[in-house]
């Protein structure tokens, strides 16, 4: 049984949200506070990896978790939608195969073949919605992250003090035998 990558990613980010949100309301609201404001570069560095990781790092929780699930639910919506499209293009391209086929042989009649064309402008119609909808998905995705650098730039409070332990690091990292990138925050 095959589980369509839409669904599979669907689920992948809602088990991210509500773990990440059992997280956050286990800790006390307290601890959730930071002493010291990250630098505006290193709010840039998180926010460029995913939107929102520099605003949730920098202390503005609502508007990072905003940016968060923004650029999440309009990337499944785009998936999905480019998902959708590939499937139902190699069905709509499936019967134009057939519905040509009814035409030089003579082996259907003019009512099959109408059904058939109707059949075949309803799902140009269905692709061409998809279309629109993924492109819109992708457009709204570009938008949410590069208003979050913007952001990160220009509304995310500066450090006072230079500090050297508060640093982004990107390392490389071999893990299960397999070689990776390790990215790390110090707070």
């Amino acid at each position: 049984m095959r589980i369509p990558k839409a669904f599979t990613v669907s689920s992948l980010a809602i088990f991210l949200l509500l773990s990440s949100g059992a997280f956050v309301s286990a800790q006390e609201e307290e601890s959730f506070i930071r002493e010291r404001v990250l630098s505006k570069r290193d709010a840039f560095l998180m926010s460029a990896v995913y939107p929102g990781l520099g605003q949730m790092t920098n202390g503005q929780r609502v508007k990072g978790v905003t940016f968060f699930l923004a650029e999440t639910i309009s990337l499944v919506y785009g998936i999905n939608a480019h998902e959708n499209y590939n499937t139902k293009n190699k069905i709509y391209e499936r019967d134009i195969a057939a519905f040509n086929k009814i035409g030089p042989n003579g082996s259907g009649t003019y009512e099959e073949a109408l059904v058939m064309y109707n059949d075949l402008k309803s799902q140009s119609d269905d692709l061409d919605n998809l279309h629109s909808i993924r492109n819109a998905a992708l457009i709204a995705g570009g938008a949410v992250y590069l208003y979050n650098i913007f952001d990160a730039l220009v509304f995310s409070p500066g450090q006072t003090t230079a500090d050297n332990s508060n640093r982004v690091r990107v390392q490389s990292a071999v893990i299960d035998h397999t070689p990776g990138i390790l990215l790390s925050k110090s707070f």
